[in-house]
């Protein structure tokens, strides 16, 4: 039977286990990721894996904070931001003026420029701008991101066929429906057709002369106190790590 004393004992320990659990329990970090764009996001099995994800699985951790990634598409990227199903997006971003004005972007974690994966068997074909954007060829991108946007402001002849995602797209190019009576291109970045060649060498990077201006790589965090207190934290934490 308990004393009044050895209540108030028990209460008083109760209430310091609580505090304490409390203030050892991790914040959540909760990110958002399109998982399609290796190699700086994809999934292995369940997790999430990617030289992005690395990043922000060290910065969290430096912060002393777990995360939870949230999947999301690169139409849907910059509403679920905006919404706040999550506070930072990661992964193959590019930094623009649009998402500039609707978030706050960090400090570039990457350098990235456009260029053209093709079927190498078709190395010979397209040994220019001119001879992919024709009206026998047809270009495919994912919607929602700077792929979609480069080939709408470069693409003047070729049809534009735009899907619902960058596997779907790479599907596309790889596929058998990729043929030399119906090719199809696709432009992204570098660091993408690199990867992807070594995992499939039937993929190539289109060999012309033009060349396109090199973009940021950035992860964009919500446009409120807390995204801002976590984006000069980031750029603080990756500046220190001599980038």
């Amino acid at each position: 039977m308990l004393t009044k004393f050895s209540y108030r004992l028990v209460i008083l320990l109760s209430s310091a286990f609580v505090s304490t659990t409390a203030a050892n329990a991790n914040e959540i970090l909760l990110v958002g990721t399109t998982a399609d764009y290796p190699p700086l996001t994809y999934k292995v099995g369940s997790d999430y894996a990617g030289r992005d994800i690395k990043i922000i699985q060290d910065f969290a951790k430096s912060q002393n904070m777990d995360i939870k990634f949230i999947a999301t598409s690169w139409p849907m990227l910059s509403n679920d931001l905006s919404n706040k199903k999550f506070v930072v997006a990661v992964g193959g971003i590019s930094a623009n003026p649009e998402r500039s004005a609707s978030f706050y972007v960090s400090d570039a974690v990457s350098e990235t420029h456009k260029v053209a994966m093709i079927k190498c068997s078709d190395t010979k074909r397209f040994n220019s701008f001119a001879a992919i954007d024709n009206e026998g060829v047809t270009v495919v991108e994912n919607r929602g991101g700077t792929n979609q946007d480069f080939a709408l402001k470069n693409i003047k002849h070729a049809p534009i066929l735009l899907l619902s995602s960058n596997f779907a797209a790479l599907e596309t190019i790889s596929g058998t429906q990729n043929t030399t009576e119906h090719p199809y291109v696709m432009f992204t970045d570098n660091v993408e057709v690199d990867y992807r060649h070594q995992i499939n060498p039937s993929l190539c990077q289109a060999n012309i002369p033009e060349k396109f201006p090199s973009s940021d790589k950035v992860f964009l965090f919500a446009q409120t106190p807390a995204g801002l207190k976590l984006r000069d934290a980031f750029n603080s934490w990756w500046k220190n790590q001599g980038h």
